[in-house]
């Protein structure tokens, strides 16, 4: 068989070529941008890329096209092959179909903590000598690569709630008829396709609705949009958890910054964790992952071990420099629940010491306007924040909003303000859902 994928560099679409390659599927694909490090993994992997959308480079003789969600309408490649009638089919519905048919698949959803979770569920069945597949939207610090068939029968997927492909609006997880499902919170985000909460609880309804009856959904019972998608519809056995009451299955924190913790029973104690991650989310994420892999038949003792040695994932309260007294963070998040809890899990570690916060807003939710009265809260714990936005009227009126806000619209506007900026013993923060101009590195040498 012989594949070409569409928007092949994006993390999904280029872990499902590797699965494919590694399957001994003939692949091969383009992007319109082609770089490091997605395009030296697919190159070692034998896969050859083709950069921008000519429909030149399509091979003739391709038996599937497959698409990535962001390729459009008005795209050349899919002119031409809805033009010559060539056979295509979307990502999610490509590993479903060929990659995924009779695997025991974890899928883990939620809003926030699916990369972390499902690294360390990946880590956590490794290290007990289960050879899992799996694929991941991001790179963990304890695995080789974000993408692996495996020979196990359990198959770990990130399933989040995009939509598919512009021929199908649905969200990729409908496609993955998971065995074992965690969602591990809900709240709304990607204002670019869903219009409402009541948009996105909708998919999650649809995806409980394919759920055979002896499927195992995992969730917190304190998350209330949670329980009223479970109210619409639910036909599988449960296992609930909480962060917020002593019951049932939960967890309490040791230390204050939650990386030192204990997980429970009613009031039995069934593991201890302590781990470089730190926060309430993290503290969730422990729990939720500890509970798949309790479900999928690990002992106690063997997931607190490995779980106690998980080394996060990159882009996650990641260290990337420490210089005259200034450690500098990069952080994925970028909406006001997961900042939150960010820098309140940095603010417990490192007490007094001063927090800067540098926030852009980048992603389709945040650039709405629609958060833009949580974030004051959401930003709270640090002592001063830099908000980038073009948008003279939103970041305005988030200035207006807490005296430590501070408006920039460029990195280079920030850099020049740096040097007048009291840094001593300073941990800096950089949150965003993208490259943020390498802003990390640009400070650091700077400083």
């Amino acid at each position: 068989m012989k594949i070409y994928v569409l928007g092949i560099c994006g993390t999904f679409m280029g872990g499902l070529a590797q699965l494919a390659a590694e399957k001994g599927i003939k692949v091969s694909g383009c992007d319109e941008n082609v770089y490091p490090p997605m395009d030296q993994v697919l190159l070692s992997n034998g896969i050859s890329i083709d950069e921008g959308f000519n429909p030149k480079n399509l091979p003739k003789d391709v038996d599937l096209v497959v698409v990535g969600n962001v390729i459009a309408r008005g795209n050349p490649m899919i002119e031409e092959i809805l033009n010559k009638g060539i056979d295509f089919i979307s990502g999610p519905e490509f590993l479903s179909k060929y990659l995924l048919a009779k695997r025991h698949v974890v899928a883990i959803s939620g809003t926030h903590g699916k990369t972390s979770v499902s690294a360390m569920v990946t880590k956590v069945l490794l290290d007990n000598g289960i050879d899992c597949g799996y694929l991941i939207a991001g790179q963990a610090k304890d695995l080789d690569a974000t993408a692996s068939l495996g020979t196990h029968e359990f198959f770990i997927i990130e399933a989040d709630e995009y939509d598919t492909a512009f021929f199908d609006k649905r969200s990729k997880f409908i496609h993955y008829h998971p065995k074992t499902l965690l969602i591990n919170n809900l709240e709304f985000d990607h204002a670019d396709i869903f219009d409402s909460l009541s948009d996105i609880k909708k998919q999650f309804h649809h995806l409980l609705r394919l759920m055979s009856s002896k499927s195992t959904l995992i969730f917190p019972e304190h998350n209330i949009n949670i329980k009223n998608v479970m109210k619409m519809g639910f036909y599988s056995q449960s296992l609930p958890f909480n962060t917020k009451f002593s019951r049932g299955w939960h967890a309490k924190k040791v230390t204050e910054d939650s990386s030192k913790f204990n997980i429970y029973k009613d009031k039995k104690k069934k593991a201890s964790i302590s781990w470089s991650s730190i926060g309430e989310h993290s503290l969730q994420n422990g729990l939720a992952s500890y509970l798949v892999c309790k479900s999928l038949g690990l002992k106690s003792k063997d997931i607190a071990e490995s779980l106690s040695k998980f080394k996060g994932v990159t882009r996650r309260m990641d260290l990337v420099g420490d210089k005259s007294s200034v450690k500098v963070y990069d952080d994925f998040a970028h909406h006001p629940t997961a900042i939150k809890y960010t820098l309140e899990g940095l603010r417990k570690k490192v007490g007094s010491e001063k927090i800067v916060c540098l926030l852009e807003m980048r992603s389709n939710t945040m650039l709405s306007g629609y958060h833009d009265k949580k974030i004051p809260k959401a930003v709270a714990s640090a002592d001063q924040v830099f908000i980038f936005s073009k948008d003279k009227k939103q970041i305005s009126a988030l200035e207006s909003e807490s005296k430590n806000i501070e408006a920039c619209s460029t990195t280079q506007e920030f850099l020049r303000k740096l040097s007048s900026l009291d840094l001593d013993n300073t941990h800096l923060i950089c949150l965003s859902n993208g490259s943020f101009d390498a802003i990390h590195q640009a400070i650091l040498e700077r400083i």
